[in-house]
C-alpha cells in the first residue's frame, strides 16, 4: 500500500546525520557568520521558490512518483557536493541542489498520500496518516541526529558521507511506489496559462485557501527561524557540543509524539482552537528563550516543536480539502513557495539582528513580531471560514 511506503519514504528522507551540528560545521569549518548562515538558507529557499511551483505542476501532470524520483536524484547530488565543499559558494551550490530536491518531494508526497487514501475511500483518515508520516520522519531525524553528533567528533565530513547511501535508499523506496489514477484537467488552455490560473485561484480567488496558506506561512516561518538559531543559542548558554545531538534528538522525539497525537487533539479541541493554541506558543517560545539565562531555558524550544507537530497536519489537510482534485500538488507547492519566499525576505535580517543586537534582544523582538503576525493570520483564517463555511470546525 502506498501509504505505508510513503511512511517508509518519510523515515528515510529524514535521516539527517548533519542536522544537529550543521551550524557548527558552517561556522567552524567554513567560517560563516550567523548572517552568512541566514543568507545561505535564503539561497536554499530561493532554489525552492524557483523549483516549487514547476515541480508541483510537474507532479500533477506527469505523476507524483516521477516527481519523487527526480527529487531523490537531486538529494543524492546535493549531499555528494557537500562532502567536498570548502567555501561558502560550494556549500551554497549544495544547498540549492538540496532545495530543488525539497521542491520535487514536497507536495507530491502528500498529494500521493491523499489520492491513495481517497481512491480506497479512506480520505477521512488523511490527518492520521499525515501525522504518522510526520511522527516517523521526526523520529528518524531524532535517531540520526543522535548519531550525527558522534560522527562529527570522528570527522567533520562523516555525517555528510553517511547521507549519500541514505538518499540512494530514498530513491529505491520512491521507485517502489505505485502511481495512482488522478483526475486529468479538462482545461483546454496551455500549460503556462493553466499554471497562472492555479496561482490566481489559490492566492486571489479562493478565500479559504489564501487564509489557510497565510496562517501556514506565519506559523511555519516562526518555527523555522528558530531551527537556525537554536544551536548558537545552546552555544551561548554553555551547552557542550557533545550534547547537541541528544538534545536535538529529544526535541524531535517530542515533535514525533505531538504529530502522532495531532488527530486526537483536533478531535477534542477542534481545528480553530488547536491553531489558536499554536499561535500562542509562538511568543511564549521566543520570550521564554530570551528571558532564560541558564541552560534549562532550552526547554522553551519545545513550544516550537509542539506547534510544528500540530499545525502542519491540520493546515495541509485544510488546504487539500479546498484544492481542486487535479491540482492538489500544485496548491501545496504554492504554499511551500510562499513560505520559502517569506524566509528569503525575513531570514537575512534576522541573522543580522542577532549578530548586531545579541541573541536575547533578537529573540525578544521576534516574540513580538512573529506573535503578532501569527495572531493576525489566525484572525483572517477564522473570518474566511465564517464567511464561507465548510467542514472546518
Amino acid at each position: 500500500m502506498n501509504a505505508r511506503l510513503l511512511i517508509a519514504f518519510a523515515a528515510i528522507q529524514f535521516v539527517l546525520f548533519p542536522i544537529p551540528i550543521i551550524t557548527l560545521f558552517w561556522k567552524d569549518q567554513i567560517g560563516m557568520s550567523l548572517a552568512d548562515i541566514m543568507i545561505l538558507q535564503a539561497l536554499f529557499g530561493l532554489a525552492v521558490v524557483l523549483f516549487q511551483f514547476p515541480s508541483g505542476y510537474f507532479a500533477d501532470r506527469v505523476g507524483y512518483r516521477p516527481s519523487l524520483l527526480v527529487g531523490t536524484v537531486f538529494l543524492m547530488t546535493g549531499w555528494l557536493v557537500y562532502t567536498r565543499g570548502n567555501s561558502f559558494w560550494a556549500i551554497a551550490v549544495a544547498e540549492m541542489v538540496l532545495g530543488a530536491a525539497s521542491a520535487f518531494v514536497s507536495g507530491a508526497d502528500r498529494a500521493l498520500l491523499w489520492v491513495s487514501l481517497d481512491t480506497a475511500g479512506r480520505s477521512g483518515e488523511y490527518t492520521r496518516w499525515d501525522g504518522t508520516m510526520r511522527a516517523v520522519s521526526q523520529t528518524s531525524e531524532a535517531l540520526s541526529a543522535a548519531a550525527g553528533g558522534w560522527l562529527y567528533t570522528l570527522g567533520p565530513r562523516w555525517p555528510f558521507w553517511f547521507q549519500v547511501p541514505s538518499a540512494a535508499l530514498a530513491f529505491v523506496t520512491a521507485a517502489a511506489l505505485r502511481e495512482t489514477p488522478r483526475l486529468r484537467s479538462a482545461d483546454p488552455r496551455s500549460h503556462a496559462r493553466r499554471a497562472l490560473h492555479i496561482l490566481a485561484f489559490t492566492l486571489w480567488h479562493h478565500q479559504r485557501l489564501r487564509a489557510a496558506m497565510a496562517l501556514s506561512v506565519a506559523l511555519g516561518l516562526s518555527s523555522f527561524v528558530m531551527v537556525w538559531l537554536i544551536q548558537p543559542y545552546m552555544q551561548a548558554r554553555g551547552i557542550p557540543a557533545a550534547w547537541f545531538g541528544p538534545l536535538w534528538a529529544g526535541a524531535h522525539v517530542w515533535l514525533a509524539g505531538v504529530s502522532l497525537a495531532s488527530a486526537r487533539v483536533v478531535g477534542v479541541l477542534g481545528v480553530r482552537t488547536s491553531l489558536l493554541a499554536c499561535c500562542v506558543l509562538v511568543p511564549l517560545g521566543y520570550a521564554g528563550l530570551a528571558l532564560s539565562p541558564a541552560a534549562w531555558g532550552i526547554a522553551f524550544y519545545l513550544c516550537f516543536m509542539t506547534l510544528r507537530g500540530l499545525q502542519a497536519p491540520i493546515l495541509v489537510g485544510v488546504m487539500q480539502q479546498d484544492a481542486p482534485a487535479e491540482d492538489r500538488a500544485s496548491v501545496l507547492s504554492i504554499a511551500a513557495l510562499v513560505f520559502r519566499l517569506a524566509f528569503v525576505v525575513a531570514g537575512p535580517p534576522v541573522g543580522a539582528l542577532v549578530d548586531r543586537a545579541g541573541m536575547e534582544t533578537a529573540l525578544g523582538a521576534l516574540a513580538v513580531v512573529f506573535g503578532a503576525v501569527a495572531l493576525l493570520a489566525f484572525m483572517a483564517f477564522s473570518r474566511a471560514h465564517e464567511a464561507t463555511p465548510d467542514r472546518i470546525a
